[in-house]
């Protein structure tokens, strides 16, 4: 589609200014801001398992400690950190595992670089828990509802939706949390816009997970820039502005269907959090795979080959079909295939260099085959509700097919609360093992009262090991 053949409707439903407005005094509702809770604790789980990832201890060797009080504190270690620093590594620890939830509305994470920017923005004595809640729930909905905006072409450009759309909705937070007014906070957007980037050929390098810390940081830049008078466009996205550049000229005014908080994309369609620590379009072909395993009882040896067929679009981000190490094997079907089947379970142990290097799996890589069917696709939501179906041809003839539609941790198939509540135990296990159990619960506890807690600083040193309550570092 031409710029000449978009249709401009004569009222659009909001502005920059509308946007800036909704990101400074927005009300979240009660059914989303609990849904911002359930994201937060997610959010945080992840972070924190992924800060012992290699590629967060890279970059937390780079970073110039602060001295206590005089920056954030981080989750490991008892680092303080510069705020903008401290946003880069809380975004590639958010991100490094792939295990982050995910808007289908949009193909990206809304969480983790609104969440690493918000964890950053402010100093935390007096932090209330609403105040990071409902900063949250602004940023992510302004994320969501600008890549809504520009459909999927923006993903299909080859962009990585959640850098790019990921500092706009960083910069809202942190603008929320520093007490910026509608004006100053389409300053910050301005700026923001025109710091994002990321491109998706990155994915399955160190470099994915680094975008959303470059989200993080600029996003929380841009605040604090605007903060101290630095001021951007009126109109950064219409025109030839952010929505015309990063649609590829398809699109430079907001669409007639598109608006915000009504509802809050939280309340609905809701985020997907991650049942499988991997791309997020791998997780009906994995939960098929296991059910077949599970059912027909059988493993690996059994299976001549497995093909996979999944809607149009859904194979962009797997590019690697071949992986050589566990953070390409994030984004690939045939090593996703070969080790449910061997392995009846994935998990985080399922990408391992380790695992991703053994003989017997990656001779079979080239037995599974990714095809995409059916209509083409305009937005990512049709590709996030499209069936996916693998079907495996066995040794002893027999063929054997399951089709997966709802996808896993979408609110059609959620994760529950103690789904939820296991998931933040084992993520804590990894990024900290000095915490038992019993503790690493009553943080889950103490996090789900999030709302009615005056003082989230008290619990957020807990988690960071500042604080004299029940996560003090032993």
């Amino acid at each position: 589609m031409t710029t000449a053949a978009i249709a401009r409707p004569a009222d659009p439903p909001f502005t920059t200014a509308a946007l800036a407005a909704f990101a400074a005094t927005a009300e979240p509702s009660d059914a989303a801001r609990r849904r911002a809770v359930a994201a937060i604790l997610d959010t945080l789980a992840v972070t924190i398992a992924g800060g012992r990832e290699p590629a967060a201890e890279r970059l937390r060797a780079a970073l110039t400690p602060v001295a206590a009080g005089a920056g954030v504190a981080t989750f490991w270690d008892g680092l303080v950190l510069r705020p903008e620093d401290a946003a880069l590594l809380f975004g590639l620890a958010s991100h490094v595992l792939d295990y982050d939830d995910v808007s289908m509305i949009t193909v990206c994470h809304p969480s983790a670089p609104v969440l690493s920017a918000a964890l950053s923005a402010v100093p935390a004595a007096g932090l209330s828990g609403r105040a990071l809640v409902d900063a949250f729930a602004v940023g992510t909905e302004v994320t969501i509802r600008v890549g809504e905006a520009m459909g999927f072409r923006h993903y299909a450009l080859g962009f990585h939706a959640t850098a790019t759309l990921g500092t706009l909705g960083a910069a809202a937070a942190a603008a929320r949390l520093l007490g910026l007014d509608a004006t100053r906070t389409g300053h910050a957007l301005a700026i923001a816009a025109s710091r994002a980037g990321g491109l998706r050929r990155n994915f399955g390098s160190m470099v994915k997970a680094l975008h959303v810390g470059f989200a993080a940081t600029e996003g929380l830049r841009a605040a604090r820039l605007a903060a101290v008078g630095i001021e951007g466009a009126a109109e950064p996205f219409e025109g030839e502005g952010f929505l015309h550049a990063f649609s590829g000229g398809e699109t430079d005014r907001w669409p007639a269907t598109v608006s915000l908080g009504t509802p809050f994309a939280l309340e609905h369609p809701g985020f997907e959090q991650k049942r499988y620590p991997c791309c997020y379009m791998l997780h009906k072909l994995i939960e098929a795979t296991l059910r077949l395993w599970h059912d027909a009882g059988i493993g690996l040896d059994d299976v001549a080959r497995a093909v996979v067929t999944m809607p149009r679009g859904g194979t962009k981000p797997l590019i690697h079909p071949v992986p050589a190490t566990g953070l390409a094997a994030l984004f690939s079907g045939p090593y996703a295939v070969v080790a449910a089947l061997a392995d009846g379970r994935i998990d985080l142990a399922s990408f391992t260099d380790a695992a991703v290097a053994r003989p017997a799996l990656r001779a079979r890589l080239a037995d599974v085959t990714l095809e995409e069917a059916g209509p083409e696709l305009a937005r990512g939501d049709e590709i996030g509700a499209a069936p996916v179906t693998v079907r495996l041809e066995l040794r002893d003839g027999r063929r054997l097919a399951r089709e997966i539609v709802a996808s896993p941790g979408s609110p059609q198939d959620p994760l529950g609360r103690d789904q939820l509540a296991a998931k933040w135990r084992d993520c804590l296990r990894r990024g900290r093992p000095d915490l038992d159990a019993a503790t690493a619960d009553r943080l889950f506890a103490a996090g789900e009262d999030l709302l009615a807690t005056p003082r989230a600083d008290i619990w957020l040193a807990a988690l960071t090991g500042t604080g004299e309550t029940t996560g003090e570092r032993r």
